[in-house]
């Protein structure tokens, strides 16, 4: 009788990092809950914090679970389910709980209903990305990392509304350059502007045929190994001079430079099937 394959235990290392992710998503939506209730919209920002938290824990789950030979479906599954509240539920949440408490203060009219469809659009859209990611990717080899992807990856889309709430409260903070109180008044003006906008384009660009690196794999694979620690010096520079700028700086390219080269690609191809 051949011996039954062992499985991973189920509480394994990487499983234990991806309920870390899970619960920093959980923690984001109740302290935006808490910061309406407590009238205290600083822990929009903390918020935030514990979101980019998720993003480093969501990076760290599958290399671990590659280090270790640990890889299972039930991991696979599990990392799929946190990633829909964590980067599907809780940036949608928090950035609209924020446009919601904090508009009236700029002055701002943003139409209500809008405020309740764009995060249910971009919530809804995260999950099915992560749907058809699980549909494509069933029968590849979970012990092997994705280079790129269809679609803007989830937690690349959460990149943005987290990154603008960041820079909402941390552009008060900055010390590379002085910001006189007009420009961030202006400044967060269009923030809380532009989030209900972004996430319904988020949302559209998730489920979209765009194809997009995965963000740490395009760090680290490279030919050239000074190319690839220039990029992480650059990048620890910027974050450990203005984290929540270069934060919002990295979220922008990597969520648009991706989709505006491919956009004269999807254009060809979009005129040549209609004629």
């Amino acid at each position: 009788m051949e011996q039954e394959s062992r499985q991973p235990p189920v509480l394994s290392p990487q499983n234990l990092v991806t309920l870390g992710n899970l619960a920093c998503g959980v923690g984001a939506i109740l302290l935006a809950t808490s910061a309406i209730l407590t009238e205290d919209p600083q822990r929009f920002y903390h918020g935030a914090l514990w979101l980019v938290l998720a993003t480093f824990l969501d990076a760290v789950d599958g290399k671990l679970a590659r280090l270790t030979g640990t890889a299972s479906p039930l991991g696979a599954q599990l990392d799929s389910l946190a990633d829909a509240v964590t980067f599907g539920v809780a940036p949608a949440i928090l950035a609209s709980a924020m446009v919601q408490y904090l508009g009236p203060e700029y002055g701002l009219k943003i139409h209500p209903r809008l405020l309740i469809i764009a995060p249910i659009i971009y919530s809804c859209c995260a999950v099915l990305r992560l749907a058809r990611f699980n549909i494509d990717h069933e029968s590849e080899d979970l012990r092997k990392d994705n280079a790129k992807f269809i679609g803007l990856p989830t937690p690349g889309a959460a990149a943005l509304p987290i990154a603008l709430v960041l820079l909402f409260f941390g552009m008060k903070d900055m010390e590379l350059v002085t910001v006189p109180e007009e420009t961030i008044g202006l400044v967060r003006t269009w923030i809380l502007r532009l989030i209900p906008v972004s996430l319904i384009g988020l949302a559209l660009l998730m489920v979209s045929r765009v194809p997009y690196p995965h963000f740490f794999a395009w760090m680290t694979r490279s030919r050239q190994p000074v190319k690839t620690l220039a990029k992480f010096v650059v990048l620890a520079g910027l974050l450990f001079l203005e984290p929540e700028f270069a934060l919002m700086l990295m979220a922008l390219l990597f969520v648009l430079v991706p989709a505006l080269r491919s956009l004269p690609t999807l254009l060809r191809t979009k005129s040549s099937s209609a004629s």
